[in-house]
């Protein structure tokens, strides 16, 4: 190869041209690094505690607001108990108010509203302290001595006061007294009391006081201390600014703000706070938390950045010393890259953003027989001239979107040869910036034909469904197609070196094989024939076969192909279908219902043995026969229609009726379309069967559903049924209609005093009587327990209703002998009579059920009605 083949002026590498900012740009962006790390680390050490104590005040602010807000609500609750106590003794106070059962129920819901955190009481003059109610009139406990009680007794005394917690038994939690002078002073209690359960309101300040050093702290208005949440002994009841510097106490006057103390008043930690008022109780609610608290994380966290950034810069100038030895490795790699990519069988090149080749490497100009001076365009003069400037401008759209490309495309060379060529490239970005594209040729030629061939036929191998195998010369398995190595039990890539494939015959097949299919194929070139062999599973299979020997260049480097497929389930589909067959028939044959099949012309194709009995056919000599002629005119005029539809495609039936009533037969008979395994109708087949008996259980059970078991007569859903369709007939023909309610008198206590079965033998002869007072066409009703109904329709006047109710009085007020026990009962009978226009069976029944309960305020044993007017 001479000078003039060779590329001008290689570049050492494809990214040598960036040599002199890789040198820079990692000690720039190392010293970058530090320089904001050092920042923040400044940054942490002076600004961020600042803006911590700042977090920690409008948190403590914010929780002292929510806090203060729950207080006030459980001091305005206290307050509007007292109130109320004081409104209700005011109003309705008047004789002894603890034995008051409204006041009591008063108290109590009062508290529930409280859930149980304040409770309700009253003191009289003595300081003797009730509950209410105080059912035995002793006194609780006593308070006096307390200071809301002695502020309260005295005659000037106005408002709410809050007294100092105290307990008011031994036992008794603490409390907080919130107390009011009475109104009006009742039975000698002059003061209400609203008792506070510290312990409930201490464990709702606590919702506040998460942090391990936080406070909760009530104080009244005169800075006394009301209550702390965690609790500090002998701190309840202290006047916090008793000691305090001057103007301490003003400090606090505002309705909010912020606190600093040195904890000389409480547990003597130094706090930082804040407070709230409570609107109209003079008090303050401050939350507090330890100064060193908000800062104590904070400490070791600014240790562990000083930490974190001394080891970071460590290893930052390390990493720098280290870089500087890789880049001069790097610097020799490149050269490495550069002897490696002239050596290389692949055509090698690199492209700028517009799409100018840039380098190629000797394999490169060769593939295209392109000289050196030609590389940056010189594969457009392969292409056809009218298909340069598309793929010109189809290659720069491909380079400026920056996407890689794989395609295979043939070129015609200078020297007249038809080449294909694969190209492979990828985008060359540096820091984010494309700055073209590298890649690959290389010709694919004589590879992608025989690439052809093999996949033809190994496509054609993978996707029949046969089994196919090769054997080599000394008859070890080199190939099985997929279908085999499913059906041998075999992975996709299982290794056939191992396989013994005489596992896969049975004996007989194996004998046949050494003494028969291998003479044959061996002088004839093929066997066929069919062969028993075992599969994976250890399960027999029947198989067509094809053995091709297939002969090299002498006998020794013969291979042997084998082409299976399998007829097993060919084999047992024939044997099911004819089992099938028979099976069918016997059923057919042996089956109550009536079978027939017709064809397009309506003749006979098959019948079973019980439509030959039917219609008195002979065993032979049916087939072909016309569906008219077998079975008559008149039973064909009936069914035609259905017939017809069912050859249409359609499946359709109906029900046929034969004989007289008492000898009547029903038979439901069924037309389906018969086709073929496509969607032509070839037939219709017919199934007839007898459901006499079920339509006559049927109507059994609709009957027995409407009557009562009992006495016999009709259920409520049966009257309600009935009376409907007289209904229809007086609307119809304007008839008068009347509607009797019944009710039995004394019945219970003939349950009661001779049991159920003599009442329930009473209830049968109550029947028989109504029954024997009435018309045969109307209709009588149990409709549960001791309760009937009578529908008289077609009545001639309105007053027959009133004849019939007095009747049927009569009948049962007369005794009853049940065995031996003589029994009297009544009736109350309550109806409605009304024209046919207006007969409405729900109006009628709400109107006779009111004049049933007036017969029963008269006295019983009587009727009352309403007729219609004139």
């Amino acid at each position: 190869m001479n000078e003039t083949q060779r590329p001008s002026s290689p570049e050492p590498g494809f990214f040598a041209k960036q040599g002199r900012y890789e040198t820079v740009v990692p000690f720039l962006s190392i010293g970058l690094v530090l320089l904001l790390l050092w920042s923040f680390v400044a940054w942490f050490i002076w600004v961020y505690p600042v803006g911590l104590q700042n977090d920690q005040r409008q948190e403590l602010a914010s929780e002292a607001q929510t806090a203060a807000a729950q207080t006030e609500t459980v001091l305005r609750h206290a307050e509007n108990s007292l109130r109320t106590i004081d409104l209700w003794l005011l109003t309705r106070g008047r004789g002894t108010p603890l034995q008051d059962v409204s006041l009591a129920q008063l108290a109590e819901t009062l508290r529930d509203s409280s859930r149980d955190m304040v409770d309700v009481m009253l003191i009289d003059q003595q300081g003797s302290v009730f509950r209410i109610p105080s059912l035995n009139g002793q006194p609780y406990a006593n308070v006096a001595g307390q200071e809301f009680f002695e502020l309260l007794s005295q005659p000037s005394a106005e408002g709410l006061a809050i007294g100092l917690p105290f307990k008011l038994r031994e036992s008794s939690p603490q409390i907080l007294p919130v107390a009011i002078r009475l109104s009006a002073p009742a039975d000698g209690l002059c003061i209400a009391v609203a008792l506070i359960d510290l312990r409930r309101l201490g464990q709702m300040h606590q919702l506040f006081a998460h942090a391990p050093d936080s406070a909760v702290t009530l104080l009244r208005g005169d800075g006394v201390a009301l209550a702390r949440t965690p609790e500090l002994p002998g701190f309840v009841g202290r006047d916090v600014f008793g000691h305090a510097a001057p103007g301490r106490r003003e400090s606090f006057n505002g309705p909010a703000g912020w606190f600093v103390t040195d904890g000389s008043a409480s547990d003597g930690i130094k706090r930082v706070g804040a407070f709230r008022a409570l609107q109209g109780y003079g008090a303050k609610l401050l939350l507090s938390q330890a100064e060193s608290s908000v800062l104590a994380e904070y400490h070791w966290q600014r240790l562990v950045v000083l930490l974190f950034s001394a080891l970071v810069s460590a290893a930052a100038l390390s990493l720098t010393w280290m870089l500087a030895r890789l880049q001069g490795r790097a610097r020799v790699e490149e050269a490495l890259q550069a002897a490696a990519a002239d050596a290389s069988p692949l055509g090698l090149f690199r492209c700028d953003q517009q799409g100018q080749v840039i380098y190629g490497n000797q394999t490169y100009l060769d593939l295209q027989t392109l000289q050196a001076e030609e590389k940056a365009w010189g594969w457009l003069q392969l292409l056809p001239a009218n298909k340069r400037e598309l793929a010109k401008a189809n290659w720069q759209a491909m380079i400026a979107k920056g996407e890689p490309l794989r395609t295979v495309g043939r070129i015609t060379r200078r020297d007249g040869a038809s080449r294909l060529l694969s190209v492979r490239t990828a985008p060359l970005r540096v820091g984010g910036k494309l700055l073209g594209q590298v890649g690959t040729v290389e010709d694919i030629t004589e590879l992608a034909a025989q690439q052809r061939a093999v996949r033809t036929l190994s496509d054609i191998l993978d996707l029949t469904p046969e089994y196919v195998a090769q054997f080599d010369q000394r008859g070890r398995l080199i190939y099985l197609n997929p279908a085999a190595r499913l059906r041998m039990d075999l992975a996709a890539d299982a290794d056939l070196g191992s396989v013994d494939i005489k596992r896969f015959l049975s004996a007989e097949t194996l004998q046949g094989f050494e003494n028969q299919v291998s003479k044959t194929a061996s002088e004839q070139g093929q066997w066929q024939g069919r062969r028993s062999l075992i599969d994976g599973q250890g399960r027999t299979m029947i198989c067509e076969c094809t053995v091709m020997r297939h002969r090299g260049s002498s006998d020794a480097s013969s291979t042997m192909s084998v082409i299976l497929r399998d007829i097993t389930s060919d084999l047992q589909a024939q044997r099911e279908r004819q089992r099938s067959e028979a099976i069918l028939a016997a059923i057919a044959h042996t089956s109550e219902a009536m079978i027939s099949v017709i064809d397009l012309d309506e003749r006979l194709l098959f019948i079973n043995q019980a439509y030959q009995r039917h219609f008195h056919l002979e065993p032979t000599g049916w087939v072909g026969l016309p569906l008219r002629q077998v079975i008559g005119e008149a039973e064909y005029g009936a069914r035609q229609t259905i017939v017809q539809r069912a050859l249409a495609g359609e499946t359709v039936g109906l029900e046929r009726e034969y004989g007289e009533r008492e000898d009547r037969q029903v038979f439901d008979v069924q037309y389906s379309p018969l086709c073929t395994e496509g969607t032509a109708v070839e037939g219709t087949i017919c199934i007839a069967r007898d459901i006499t008996a079920a339509k006559r259980e049927e109507q059994r059970l609709r009957d027995a559903s409407l009557s009562c078991p009992l006495t016999q007569l009709l259920n409520r859903a049966g009257f309600a049924l009935h009376a409907q369709e007289r209904l229809e007939e007086v609307r119809h023909k304007g008839q008068l209609v009347a509607l009797l309610y019944l009710d039995l008198d004394r019945f219970k206590p003939v349950n009661d005093q001779h049991g159920h079965p003599v009442g329930d033998a009473l209830l049968r002869a109550v029947a028989m009587r109504i029954r024997n007072a009435l018309r045969p066409q109307d209709l009588v009703a149990r409709l549960g327990g001791d309760e009937f109904a009578v529908l008289l329709s077609a009545i001639h006047q309105a007053e027959d209703a009133a004849v019939v109710a007095h009747k049927i009085v009569h009948a049962i007020g007369l005794p009853f002998m049940i065995d031996t026990v003589e029994l009297h009962i009544g009736i109350s009978v309550g109806f409605c009579v009304r024209h046919g226009a207006q007969a409405e069976l729900e109006h009628m029944v709400e109107v006779a059920d009111a004049k049933l309960y007036e017969a029963k305020r008269a006295g019983r044993s009587c009727a009352r009605g309403s007729l219609p007017e004139r």
